[in-house]
């Protein structure tokens, strides 16, 4: 009688990983050069996941569209080599970037626009990433003209070093689950008070999707949404 064929595993299938992943893969591409990277890669180390599980890369361009187009690029090209049996294809792509920068609004609207048609997620801050790092220290709707006005009320207030290149990842993570109540409550108050949602940030929306993605030992105590 001959042996029973054993069914070949695709080495690249989908399985929990012992470091804690789901399995699930999330491409995150960003406008900022180091806040942004820095504050996500420190988050990845600190749910236990990897860089397959999670992969962050700086755009090449600075405007939003650049960030969006580069998100669509790379999440195409692993569709490819996943059809070719070489890796697996995103589950989910982010494109973070900004409404402050000058060279940023003359496109956000075309950025948002093929993102949604692109079936990419947007993290978008308004006016800066720096926002999204303030709602970890405290709850304000009041608007800021720039990002210079952001780090000037974190320094302030709360961190008189603060620099871009060199943030405290680990003391903003362990109150992430501050920052997410927070935006979700900025986010009510632009919607319920029909505001342009300056300030605003979106970051909490993919801060959620990075901590369901490892597993339920490593993941934040963040609160469930009530947007």
């Amino acid at each position: 009688m001959s042996a029973k064929r054993q069914k070949s595993r695709n080495p690249f299938s989908r399985r929990p990983q012992s470091s804690g992943s789901t399995g699930k893969t999330i491409l995150i591409v960003t406008e900022g050069l180091k806040t942004e990277p820095d504050y996500l890669k420190g988050l990845r180390n600190h749910l236990k996941l990897k860089a397959v599980d999670i992969e962050i890369m700086k755009a090449p361009g600075t405007d939003a569209l650049s960030v969006v187009d580069c998100a669509i690029e790379i999440r195409d090209d692993r569709k490819r080599e996943a059809r070719r049996g070489c890796t697996v294809p995103y589950d989910s792509v982010w494109a973070v970037f900004d409404t402050e920068r000058a060279d940023t609004n003359p496109k956000l609207n075309d950025a948002l626009q093929k993102a949604k048609a692109s079936r990419i997620n947007v993290a978008l801050s308004n006016p800066c990433f720096e926002f999204w790092l303030l709602l970890h220290d405290e709850f304000t709707t009041a608007p800021f003209v720039k990002c210079e006005n952001v780090i000037r009320r974190i320094k302030d207030k709360y961190l008189p070093g603060y620099e871009k290149n060199n943030i405290p990842v680990e003391s903003y993570i362990l109150k992430i689950p501050t920052a997410v109540r927070n935006a979700e409550q900025c986010q009510k108050h632009h919607k319920s008070a029909g505001t342009e949602g300056n300030p605003s940030t979106g970051v909490y929306l993919l801060i959620r999707e990075m901590n369901e993605a490892t597993r339920i030992y490593c993941r934040l105590d963040i609160p469930l949404s009530k947007v």
